[in-house]
């Protein structure tokens, strides 16, 4: 007989199967196989809420996806802008080449910088690879893990 599990259990494994969902893109059976709840319970989960996990899996992938291209084409069009000028003036001015640095330097940040959930979930994705090594090391590294997740909040 299957044992049952509390509320707090339920709302543990609840948030777990959350952040396999949004943050690593697991199927419903992926996260049904890795959080021992049913595939029809997920279902539930992944619906509830007028389907705010899919809303939240959606934001984090555009968001970031579009702002990059949102500033790719602000860059684009500045050279494209500074190129249309009268030979011999096609440089850009200090108003122009402020601009430009600062949308080469968002655009890198955005590159090389981790949200707080692209680095919770490579926590998460570093811990259950350790635990596949050594569940002793995976317990070890468990306590260090938890604490950079709560520093970033």
């Amino acid at each position: 007989m299957a044992e049952r599990k509390s509320r707090a259990d339920l709302e543990r494994l609840k948030e777990l199967a959350k952040r396999y969902f949004i943050d690593d893109n697991l199927s419903q059976k992926e996260i049904a196989a890795k959080t021992g709840i049913s595939e029809k319970t997920i279902g539930k989960w992944v619906a509830e809420n007028d389907g705010l996990w899919e809303k939240q899996k959606k934001n984090l992938l555009l968001t970031r996806q579009e702002q990059m291209s949102y500033l790719l084409d602000e860059l684009s069009e500045l050279n494209a802008a500074i190129r249309k000028k009268p030979a011999g003036s096609r440089y850009a001015d200090s108003k122009e080449g402020d601009v430009r640095r600062k949308l080469v330097k968002d655009i890198k940040e955005l590159e090389t910088k981790t949200s707080k959930p692209e680095a919770i979930s490579a926590c998460i994705a570093l811990l259950n690879f350790a635990r596949s090594v050594s569940l002793e090391k995976a317990q070890a590294l468990a306590p260090i893990i938890d604490g950079f997740i709560r520093s970033l909040y």
